[in-house]
This record gives C-alpha cells, structure tokens and sequence, in this order.
C-alpha cells in the first residue's frame, strides 16, 4: 500500500497554471512568432495570419493581446531588445582580458548588428516613415530603450560616465553602427565598413580622454 501510494506521488501532475500565466504563455509565443515571420519574410510580407500559425493560436487571439498590427510588431521589438543587449554583455564579457575596451565594446557592438533579428527589427524603422501608425508605436518605446542603452554604457564605461559629452558620445557610436548595418545590406563586403568603426574607435577615445588620459589605456 505504501509503495503504491509513493508511486502516485511521484505521478502526480504538476499544478495547473493560472490564466495569468497562460495569457503570458501565448503573448511570449505570438511575441517569438512575429520576430521569426519578420526575420524570414519581411515587414511587406508579414501577415498577422502567418504569424498566428506559427504561435500556434487562432488569427483572433492576437487581437486579444494586442490592439493593432503596429501595437504587435513594436511589442515584439520591445521583447527582443533586452535579449539582444544580455548577448552584448555575455560576447564582450567571453572577450580575452588586455583588450581595448572601447574597440571591443563597439566590434562587438557590430557584430549584434549582423544579427538577422536586429536587422528586421531595424526594417521597421525604415517602414515607419510611410506607416504613421507603425511610428507612433515605435516613438513610445524608442526613447525608454535608448535610455536603456545609455544606462548599460555607463555600467561598462564608469570611469567616462561624467564626461559631460558621454551619452552624445554613445548616442553617435549607435547610430553609426546601426547606419553601417543599413549601408552593409547593399554592399556587404565593402571595406569601408571596417575603416568606419577603427574611425569611429579612435573619436571615441579622444572624446573620453580630453583631462582623462587613463581612458587611453587598455583594461
């Protein structure tokens, strides 16, 4: 009797989730579907259908999350952002110790740009100019993100962090490589690319080091 009575216990079900945690399943996967739709198709091909077949759920269930298509499509970029800046972190701290930082921090910088999801992340941007709706979601988590960004600049660069110039300083260093991206697409192998960030590494050090000569040296 005993036995059979362990043997049930170690069978029992696991507990039921809550509608709560549900409901966040299915945002998640409608999340996740719609950055895979947008990477595989684009943003002209990309249909709210396709991407309900992916996530496994009825067309109308996405209407119950989200009250647009551009509410879904910024909602999704919104998900993907934060795993995009954790691998940022995770690349540069894996990168060998003696290194410069600043050429480090933007090389790796460079490198997530590549990263097909960014990529079609950034293809929304560039459609926003025609899609007012599609902008206006975009604008409302544009400035928390680039926030966001400065923050963990801070965190990497403390000891250049009060230079009054600092956040312009990162604000151009993203816009440079986020405008290299772009450009990369319609020619991938110029070399230009490659002259642009040794550029764009040398500026950022001389920003830094006016009155900060120790920003010069390596970690």
């Amino acid at each position: 009797m005993a036995q059979r009575k362990a043997r049930q216990g170690n069978t029992a079900r696991p507990p039921r989730r809550t509608q709560e945690q549900r409901r966040e399943e299915t945002r998640r996967r409608l999340l996740d579907a719609t950055i895979t739709v947008l990477v595989e198709q684009g943003y002209a091909q990309l249909t709210t259908v396709e991407v309900a077949k992916r996530a496994g759920v009825s067309q109308g269930a996405i209407f119950t999350h989200f009250d647009t298509k551009a509410d879904l499509l910024c909602a999704s970029v919104e998900h993907l952002f934060p795993r995009l800046i954790q691998d940022y972190l995770t690349g540069l701290g894996g990168l060998p110790s003696g290194r410069d930082r600043i050429s480090a921090a933007i090389q790796m910088l460079w490198v997530v740009f590549q990263r097909p999801e960014l990529q079609a992340a950034i293809e929304l941007y560039v459609a926003a100019r025609t899609d007012p709706e599609l902008q206006a979601a975009l604008a409302a988590m544009e400035g928390p993100h680039r926030d966001n960004l400065v923050r963990v600049a801070r965190e990497l660069f403390p000891e250049a962090a009060s230079h009054h110039e600092f956040e312009a300083v990162i604000e151009l260093v993203i816009d440079a490589v986020q405008g290299g991206a772009i450009a990369r697409v319609a020619r991938p192998d110029h070399p230009a690319i490659q002259r642009m960030l040794k550029v764009l590494t040398r500026f950022v050090h001389r920003s830094f080091a006016r009155g900060r000569p120790r920003l010069l040296k390596k970690a």
